[in-house]
């Protein structure tokens, strides 16, 4: 049970969203944009096309570890960021690449049940009786 909780939380939370929705002047005095996203890279591809509302040039793409809600330490999460110009396209896909930190999960530790024996004597003259469970 508490996997699926764990699961439809990151379904909740993993989506895109553009970085501040500013746009910055670029190297070549374009206009540039980028997109961070968590779950899919697909996701950015969408919000690239519909900030663009047509075709768009990828100047860049990378992809990192990091948590749930945000990427600031690495986590199990793959985020995805995307630098990209909105008009003609050379047609290039974003690859991804993996950069910055890899996430490694903590050990599992399965504990053996504790398997103890007590012994209880009891003396009654010169005799000992002893019961073991």
């Amino acid at each position: 049970m508490k996997n699926i909780v764990l699961l439809l939380a990151a379904l909740a939370v993993s989506g895109c969203t553009a970085s501040n929705g500013e746009e910055i002047v670029g190297p070549s005095g374009k206009a540039m944009r980028e997109a961070k996203c968590s779950g899919s890279p697909n996701a950015c591809l969408k919000t690239a096309a519909s900030t663009c509302k047509g075709p768009y040039q990828v100047l860049d793409s990378s992809s990192n570890a990091g948590g749930l809600v945000a990427d600031i330490l690495p986590g199990p999460v793959t985020w995805y960021r995307m630098s990209y110009q909105c008009g003609p396209s050379d047609g290039r896909m974003p690859t991804f690449a993996f950069r910055g930190q890899s996430y490694t999960p903590p050990p599992i530790v399965v504990s053996q049940p504790r398997v103890s024996t007590t012994t209880n004597c009891n003396r009654y003259g010169n005799s000992v009786s002893c019961t073991t469970y």
